[in-house]
């Protein structure tokens, strides 16, 4: 506790991106962080086939994926004669 009639919580380490100490050593977050001290990123929805998530609502995509949450396969080279990219590197001919 500190201030000058030991009312104010202290966090060690402090809370980070926002987050507010709620008491001694507990932080609440903002909804776009979690974690003991808000260092989190949270993204909704989750990041899906191996994605990370990097920052709020960020996905950082495993290779062979792409998109927003990691859900969009890649095609290297990329499908012809209208063919669908089904899985990674994977072509599905119509």
């Amino acid at each position: 506790w500190s201030g000058a009639t030991c009312l104010t919580p202290v966090c060690s380490p402090v809370c980070a991106n926002s987050g507010t100490c709620s008491a001694p050593n507990t932080c609440t977050c903002t909804s776009s962080w979690t974690g003991a001290t808000c260092a989190t990123p949270v993204c909704s929805p989750v990041c899906s086939n191996g994605g990370t998530c990097s920052a709020p609502n960020t996905c950082t995509c495993a290779a062979g994926w792409s998109g927003a949450v990691c859900t969009t396969p890649v095609c290297s080279p990329s499908c012809a004669n209208g063919a669908t990219c089904s899985a990674p590197n994977t072509c599905t001919c119509t």
